[in-house]
Parts: structure tokens; C-alpha cells; sequence
């Protein structure tokens, strides 16, 4: 059985430290695009490791079917921020993909150079899907099969969107953004 992460950050602090030890090919001049809400915290938790990067939120509206870009985010994004560069998609974890395929197929939509996942949980079945749009994906932990994200966490400290925007802000006015 793998060890559960304490919270978001705690994962995000997990997964820095595999990016910088034994990734860091993938990190020295990547961007960082976080899945809103649960990503912001675990990008959080990277950046307190690895140093901050260029760090950006991706506004996606998810149901347990579906994923969908927020229209409005997708209208306002500058493209030219991604373009002809490496960018580092994170999230909370993977069950079935779908929330990565939809933000991953956009960014190369947009001219990504290099599209890295960067994630917690990522179970191998979803891996298989996966492989094809990423050019690396990094993960702490790869079950053979999906379960809820919220088994792999002690304390599953889920976010709503205001919160995660608030993490951004304040953020941004502590690096003097």
C-alpha cells in the first residue's frame, strides 16, 4: 500500500521534490499551468521546493462526466505565454484523465513546445491514455487501477474557485507580481 499525502501541498511538496531530483531537465525553464481549483495548492507545494516559476490557473468546470474549459479564460489567455514553450500541466491526481486530456489538448492547441504532467496519483490505466498527448508524466504514486483521489490523502482539503484565485492573488502580490 502506498503512503497517503497528508493534503494538497503535502503532495505538491512530494512531487516538487521528484521534479527537482529526478526531472530536473523538466523544470529549469518550465511554466507552470495549474487545474483550477485542487491544482493551485499541489503547484503551490512545487513551487516551496523547486523555486517559483511562471504560474498560471487553468478555469475548467468539471461534472463527473465531463471536463470543459471556462470560456471566458480560454477568450482572455494570452496564447503568446505558452507558445514555443514547456509547460507543466498540475493537478491533485488523475482518476480517468478526462479534466488533463481537456487542458492538455488546449495548451497544444496553443503551441506548447513540451507538455509535462505533473500530478500526485496518476494510476497506470490512466497513464495508457495519457501518454500519447504528454511528453512525460511525472507522478508519487501509480496504482495499477483508480480509485477516488480522495483514498490517497489523509485530509483531502478540496478548494472552491475563490479560494484557489485568492491562493493565486496573494501569491502574486507576495512575489511582487
Amino acid at each position: 500500500m502506498n503512503a497517503k499525502f497528508e493534503n494538497l501541498f503535502d503532495a505538491g511538496i512530494e512531487l516538487g521534490s521528484l521534479l527537482r531530483e529526478e526531472h530536473s531537465e523538466l523544470i529549469s525553464d518550465a511554466q507552470i499551468g495549474c487545474i483550477m481549483p485542487n491544482g493551485v495548492p499541489v503547484a503551490l507545494g512545487i513551487e516551496s521546493v523547486v523555486g517559483a516559476r511562471d504560474l498560471f490557473g487553468i478555469h475548467l468546470s468539471r461534472t463527473l462526466e465531463t471536463a470543459v474549459l471556462d470560456s471566458g479564460f480560454v477568450a482572455d489567455f494570452d496564447a503568446g505565454r505558452v507558445e514555443g514553450r514547456r509547460v507543466i500541466l498540475v493537478d491533485d491526481g488523475v482518476e480517468t484523465g478526462t479534466a488533463a486530456i481537456v487542458c492538455g489538448e488546449w495548451l497544444k492547441s496553443l503551441g506548447v513546445l513540451e507538455l509535462v504532467l505533473a500530478v500526485p496519483v496518476c494510476p497506470r490505466t490512466a497513464m495508457n491514455r495519457l501518454q500519447f498527448l504528454f511528453s512525460s508524466i511525472v507522478t508519487v504514486q501509480a496504482p495499477l487501477g483508480a480509485r477516488s483521489l480522495a483514498w490517497h490523502y489523509m485530509d483531502f482539503d478540496v478548494i472552491d474557485h475563490e479560494s484557489a484565485i485568492a491562493l493565486l492573488d496573494a501569491r502574486s502580490r507576495a512575489l511582487g507580481q
